[in-house]
């Protein structure tokens, strides 16, 4: 064991992760658990890799939005917002399908008059004005 860590020394130009992997593998086949623990999957390893790809289009991040209500964040190729998947119809009750198709349908403005004849009586007022 002791040779194992004297050749890493000697070797500087060996990354770490080769460095790990040569002691676990000295470490297994002399039969020692205890410096197996060394190395460790954590959320580092994703942090530092890249999209394996040889073209790197581009893309924006978008929210998917399942029939559920569930959303998770994706990469899009076009720059969205918010893409929600359709409902299928045929999955739901009566109730729901009723209500569904009601959200579908257009909503009525309300029309607004404004009544411009304004009636004033200026008599209730005059003891405001100044002679």
């Amino acid at each position: 064991m002791a040779a194992s860590f004297s050749r890493l020394k000697s070797q500087r130009s060996i990354s770490l992760l080769q460095r790990l992997k040569c002691i676990t593998t000295t470490c297994a086949q002399e039969k020692q658990t205890s410096m197996i623990n060394i190395v460790r999957d954590n959320s580092n390893a994703t942090s530092i890799t890249r999209p394996h790809r040889f073209a790197y289009p581009r893309t924006y991040p978008t929210i998917l939005v399942f029939p559920d209500g569930s959303t998770i964040n994706i990469r899009y190729h076009e720059p969205r917002n918010i893409i929600k998947l359709p409902v299928d119809m045929s999955a739901l009750t009566e109730a729901e399908k009723k209500r569904i198709l009601a959200l579908r349908k257009p909503k009525q403005k309300l029309e607004v008059i404004e009544d411009l004849s304004v009636d004033v009586n200026f008599s209730e007022y005059s003891k405001f004005f100044k002679k």
